[in-house]
């Protein structure tokens, strides 16, 4: 038996995220790889199955804003845990402008979607999980039909980018915890991870 990561030192084992921030992490980070991952499959099939998984993802995307902003409140409520005295300069200043970038994704992506789908010619009702409407955004809504097609198209190519910036920051956060916990052994990963213990089977 061996544990996942070695402590740096007792007094660690304390600075944990709360457990509200751990549950948002996680819950927020499975919905937009799912949602990432929709947006991906998508562009590959037609007809009613189409639209079946747009509705979802417009579904997703505003749970996550919503999610995004309880989070965000969370955070400017509950101070993080400090980041450990063996990070470099660089290496905080890299963390921080990381998190800080995810956050404004969080919010703008689904943001963007919701504009797309105001701006659209196709007039395409959404209804969230199948129950809830969610109105078009009037101000985009209210709009000339060549206006509203040119924000359809210049707001889709940036929410197509902001997608492939998203998925690479995600890769940079994954890999940069794994180096944290198993290079460095400083336990930044052990800080968010569920449960009570970072103890498990090697």
């Amino acid at each position: 038996m061996a544990t996942l990561a070695a402590m740096p030192d007792a007094s660690a084992t304390t600075r944990r995220y709360s457990l509200g921030a751990i549950a948002f992490h996680w819950v927020i980070a499975a919905l937009i790889v799912f949602n990432i991952w929709l947006g991906w499959r998508m562009d590959r099939i037609t007809g009613l199955d189409r639209f079946t998984l747009f509705q979802l993802h417009k579904s997703i995307g505003i749970t996550v804003l919503a999610l995004s902003v309880l989070r965000l409140g969370w955070r400017l409520a509950h101070r993080p845990p400090p980041y450990p005295a063996t990070m470099k300069p660089w290496e905080r200043v890299a963390a921080t402008t990381t998190h800080w970038t995810f956050y404004g994704l969080m919010l703008v992506m689904p943001l963007t979607g919701w504009v797309i789908v105001s701006a659209s010619a196709l007039n395409l009702p959404t209804l969230l999980y199948k129950l809830i409407p969610l109105p078009h955004i009037g101000v985009v809504h209210d709009q000339p039909m060549p206006v509203r097609l040119a924000i359809e198209n210049n707001v889709g190519t940036t929410h197509v980018y902001l997608a492939y910036l998203f998925g690479a920051l995600i890769l940079l956060h994954i890999g940069a915890a794994l180096k944290h916990q198993f290079v460095q052994h400083d336990g930044v990963l052990w800080r968010i991870l569920p449960g009570r213990t970072a103890r498990v089977s090697a």
